[in-house]
């Protein structure tokens, strides 16, 4: 269910529709709360070769107010019928590509609920990791790792068909809720091994006091893996 706060977005949105009156033009509202907690709106351009959708139009007029800015909730109304209706694909990488720490408010099982961009679009296409500079890949780890990483006790990661190179990455702990914790890192060396050919240091280097603990937790990780698994052994420096 939706906060009282959130439910106000909604009732914002569905306001500005009802005033609209019949032209076809414009069907569909949007409403958002930036940064500094006031709500922008944007109205859908329908066109026959693609008019913006109202999300699209909402972000450039919150880029009037503050460059660069930060969406936090956004929601969009049908106009004939008041629904609550979810962005197109192509909203969503948008949102995702300028701000993926946003929630949008949708229909899920029980009602409305607000979540997080990355649940609409899990698998999106993230070019701000390929850039040159850019902060790198993400590189996903338990989040039961996240203070080992943080502390420096754990420098290295043990990963299973799950290519790595060397070079800037972001470690991302998902959390619940779709919430999600980032670190930059850098990757300084990759060595494949098989299973059976892991050591104590690197059971030490991964956060575990001997190679027995961290074959039990490659274990939990990957199920049926054997000992003439090929894995690669990730060795990463975090940004102090």
């Amino acid at each position: 269910m939706l906060s009282e706060r959130d439910w106000n977005l909604v009732r914002h949105a569905t306001g500005l529709a009802e005033s609209l009156g019949e032209h076809d033009d414009h069907t569909v509202v949007s409403a958002a709360y930036d940064e500094s907690g006031e709500i922008v709106t944007g109205v859908n351009a329908y066109h026959f070769t693609g008019g913006p959708c109202a999300e699209l139009v909402l972000l450039g007029r919150a880029a009037e107010r503050a460059v660069p800015v930060r969406v936090e909730t956004i929601v969009a109304v049908m106009k004939r019928t008041g629904a609550v209706i979810s962005p197109c694909g192509r909203c969503r990488q948008v949102l995702f590509d300028y701000h993926q720490q946003t929630r949008v408010v949708v229909h899920g099982p029980n009602g409305l609920e607000a979540v997080g961009i990355r649940e609409l679009l899990p698998h999106a296409f993230d070019w701000h990791a390929y850039e040159p500079g850019g902060p790198g890949p993400a590189l996903h780890m338990h989040p039961a790792y996240l203070d080992a990483v943080r502390a420096g006790a754990k420098t290295t990661t043990v990963r299973v068909h799950d290519p790595v190179s060397p070079g800037p990455v972001r470690l991302v702990f998902d959390g619940g809720g779709g919430t999600s914790t980032r670190i930059d890192a850098v990757v300084t060396e990759v060595r494949a091994a098989s299973l059976r050919e892991l050591t104590d240091e690197d059971a030490r280097r991964d956060g575990f006091d001997d190679r027995q603990a961290l074959l039990e937790a490659l274990e939990l990780h990957y199920p049926g893996i054997a000992p003439a698994t090929r894995v690669d052994v990730v060795r990463f420096e975090t940004a102090r």
